[in-house]
């Protein structure tokens, strides 16, 4: 099996249309902030309850999954202790 090749022309130069890159138009500080302003009102923001709810789905979920790595250490140190021959911290 051949590889299909690009069509060229005479001269080795792949056949294709090229972009030219256009230089940005610099702003100056006003406009600049008057952008990011216009930017900013266009951004969706949380209502106070939305954010309220969120942060105690985070908060629960952490406590979730800080006692169920508790538990998985508390196995994982229990397995080990009684498989290896050393003396192993007690926890009070």
């Amino acid at each position: 099996m051949s590889k299909s090749k690009k069509p060229t022309s005479g001269n080795g130069v792949i056949d294709g249309k090229a972009t030219e890159v256009k230089k940005k138009k610099r702003t100056n500080p006003l406009e600049f902030l008057q952008q990011v302003r216009n930017e900013g009102a266009k951004v969706t923001w949380t209502s106070r309850n939305e954010t309220m709810i969120s942060t105690m789905m985070v908060l629960i979920m952490v406590v979730i999954m800080a006692i169920f790595f508790f538990i998985v250490d508390q196995i994982l140190r229990f397995g080990v202790c009684s498989i290896l021959p050393i003396d192993c911290v007690p926890l009070s």
